[in-house]
């Protein structure tokens, strides 16, 4: 499920600094992720923007993307930095049946498809960090967050992602420099941003209808397979508590478990998670 859907892709078309939405909206034309698209040279939030849409209506599958953001934002109310020309910022609006309480399950979700689709590009060293991070080779490529709209009784799940692509190391912020990476610096060369946000909703429409027709636990199966954390220490860090242990997997409904040097085992539904050294 979720596999082999990359083969005939035509990757590697240059398309230089300029984004070329036009290019994209054609290749998204009549797919379940992409078609409506939205594309703006600059917004607060690619998120925030796909928020007002969901609640005007937009049907499920409608992608906003964006060249920069000046407010845009990650997990935790941190500032995801989103310069322009380099990366891609882009929110897609879902309707998935499920309750508020099962929002994690789309994080995670998201999580796989985007490592996936990132994985098709960097083969080597890509993996997952619960909740929300992809990473390549332990540093963080790109993040993810899931919220909630509701308007007129009716709900969507915005799902944001920022994904580094071109960016360049030294132009990170300098508290970022160490923990994070793109697929430029992890393969030398460009890529197209247009190639990367097609495979990236390809392979989100593939999982999506896979966890609609099968239910979490294929995500799950695969999720536990990308992940860098099974087995290691972790600290995990929600408002002012702070709980540690080993990683021993994801639970149904995509909750955290740790386990303590008794065996006895908790499960964390929120939290920031950092895997301990040594």
């Amino acid at each position: 499920m979720g596999k082999g859907i990359f083969q005939s892709f035509p990757y590697g078309i240059m398309s230089g600094m300029q984004f070329d939405a036009k290019a994209l909206r054609l290749r998204l034309t009549g797919r379940k992720i992409g078609c409506p698209f939205h594309y703006r040279e600059t917004v607060d939030s690619t998120n925030r923007f796909a928020m007002e849409l969901a609640r005007g209506g937009a049907p499920e599958g409608t992608v906003v993307l964006a060249d920069r953001q000046t407010a845009g934002m990650g997990r935790l109310q941190r500032v995801w930095q989103s310069p322009p020309g380099c990366n891609l910022y882009l929110s897609v609006i879902l309707r998935p049946a499920v309750a508020p309480s099962e929002i994690s399950q789309i994080t995670l979700l998201a999580g796989v498809a985007i490592a996936e689709a990132i994985a098709a590009i960097c083969p080597a060293g890509v993996g997952i960090k619960w909740p929300n991070d992809v990473r390549i080779r332990g540093r963080k490529v790109c993040g993810i967050l899931a919220e909630m709209a509701t308007a007129g009784g009716s709900s969507a799940v915005i799902l944001g992602i920022g994904l580094n692509v071109n960016i360049k190391s030294e132009n990170f912020d300098q508290g970022h420099r160490d923990t994070a990476t793109s697929l430029r610096e992890e393969t030398g060369r460009e890529h197209s941003r247009e190639d990367v946000a097609f495979l990236l909703c390809e392979s989100l429409e593939s999982w999506y209808e896979t966890f609609m027709h099968a239910g979490f636990a294929p995500v799950r199966e695969e999720w536990l397979a990308l992940s860098d954390m099974q087995g290691k220490r972790v600290r995990v860090l929600f408002r002012d508590e702070v709980q540690e242990g080993t990683v021993a997997g994801i639970d149904r409904d995509g909750a955290l478990l740790l386990a303590d040097g008794r065996g006895d085992v908790r499960r964390i539904t929120a939290g920031d998670a950092t895997i301990e050294k040594g």
